[in-house]
């Protein structure tokens, strides 16, 4: 009898995992080595942008059992993509939300034992349904990534037209290139410059680094096993907002996010598209006494990843009503 017990290392969400860097192909993709400095970014800034998130919370992590034999764990969670367009053609921004998609999953990592393959749990006057993945990968919660990862770009081929200008929250999401696509990166840890870091000291707001050629090696997962690629990319660092002076002793790099695109378009549009995916997170950079992750995560951001997570539901009462589900169904402590 399969047996659902509450794990120990509990949360209601992860993050993405670092990628790992292979190397910087190309650091002089746009100027030369002597002429490596700061590019004033241009005025285009599109008048409607489509900005793309998704958002996941781990509702309940179990460990499961097969009689008294450990079979694997697995986490129930809901997962939130969405697209929401901001119109800057009148005299204030509107906002508009073309696009939300809620999914719910019990995501486990066992083998042998049979795992119901729908979960129905009665919250209020209706139902969840959490349909059950089997993870290829040993962690199951970076699984969970991947599958929001493959919900965010459902949501972008749904919404996504050429001549609208898109601006996807993470690292790139496909190989495929599409004009006016920019993905914008939060962290600026892990620098890809090897060597030309000083140029990001020299950054004032509104300007960017030279385009660099870069690859990342990425695991993901295909069918029921996982595969690492390399992934090409095209980058540069961007100055968002400027450190307040009183604040010296913050990070220098704390106002920079890198803006990315797969290898493969036409040299000139993709030299437009940084400009136009940097003047709008320079617009939209967050203020630090509204959210923690500013300046980084974009005011439209923030708002549609509040919107998503309101779709998600009231996690005490989700958790609850699973916890009771498998005490009644399956016998779990």
């Amino acid at each position: 009898m399969l047996k659902f017990f509450p794990a120990e290392r509990e949360g209601r969400g992860e993050n993405y995992q670092p990628k790992k860097v292979v190397r910087n192909l190309n650091p002089f993709l746009e100027v030369e080595k002597d002429n490596w400095k700061p590019v004033r970014l241009g005025e285009n800034l599109p008048p409607k942008i489509v900005f793309i998130d998704g958002v996941r919370r781990t509702e309940y992590r179990v460990e499961i059992f097969d009689g008294n034999r450990f079979a694997g764990e697995g986490i129930f969670i809901s997962i939130g993509a969405g697209a929401l367009t901001v119109d800057l053609t009148g005299s204030t921004p509107r906002y508009s939300y073309p696009l939300k998609v809620v999914k719910r999953f019990f995501i486990h990592n066992t083998d042998g034992v049979e795992i119901p393959p729908l979960w129905e749990t009665p919250v209020g006057e209706g139902k969840l349904l959490f349909k059950s993945l089997h993870s290829p990968m040993e962690d199951i919660s970076e699984f969970a990534n991947a599958v929001m990862r493959k919900m965010e770009l459902l949501v972008l081929k749904e919404v996504y037209s050429p001549d609208s200008f898109v601006v996807a929250d993470g690292p790139v999401k496909t190989s495929q290139f599409l004009p006016n696509v920019v993905y914008l990166v939060k962290e600026s840890r892990y620098l890809y410059l090897q060597g030309l870091e000083s140029v990001l000291f020299q950054l004032r707001k509104g300007e960017r680094t030279p385009l660099f050629l870069f690859e990342e090696e990425v695991k993901r997962a295909k069918g029921n096993q996982t595969e690492e690629i390399k992934v090409k990319k095209v980058g540069c660092y961007v100055k968002i907002a400027q450190l307040h002076p009183q604040m010296a002793l913050e990070n220098p790099l704390s106002g920079i996010a890198r803006l990315e695109v797969p290898q493969g378009g036409d040299w000139k549009i993709i030299k437009e598209m940084m400009d136009k995916g940097g003047n709008v997170a320079v617009y939209f950079a967050n203020d630090p006494l509204r959210d923690r992750r500013s300046p980084q995560n974009l005011t439209p951001i923030a708002v549609l990843e509040k919107e998503l997570r309101r779709l998600l539901g009231r996690y005490e009462l989700i958790r609850r009503r699973i916890g009771s589900t498998l005490i009644s169904l399956l016998g779990g402590g």
